[in-house]
């Protein structure tokens, strides 16, 4: 759904590189409740018995840059057309680096 919203949309992506460009603490601030909530997530799972994470905060992180081609409106276009993991790819391996280990799919 991204990849038809921001592939070619050469408006939105002007709008993205003044935003970064004249508000970063705007784009810091989306980042960071992206990343906390990607952490809330991981959290749930932790506590769930799903996920087996040593540092939430990490993991967040690591979660967020490997998804970022994803969910990056400049990054969904600029690799629309090259190879790469899809995004199901993307989610298996995650989701494998967040089991405890022996669980992993």
């Amino acid at each position: 759904m991204n990849s038809e919203r921001y592939t070619g949309d050469s408006k939105l992506h002007e709008m993205v590189e003044i935003a970064m460009e004249e508000s970063w603490d705007v784009c810091v601030a989306h980042i960071e409740l992206i990343t906390r909530t990607i952490g809330s997530v991981i959290a749930q799972g932790v506590a769930a018995g799903e996920f087996e994470v040593a540092d939430l905060q990490a993991a967040a992180l690591c979660s967020c840059a490997a998804m970022i081609k994803f969910f990056h409106p400049q990054m969904i276009a600029q690799t629309a057309d090259k190879p790469g993991p899809s995004i199901d790819q993307m989610i298996d391996f995650i989701l494998a680096s967040l089991a405890p280990r022996g669980k992993a799919k």
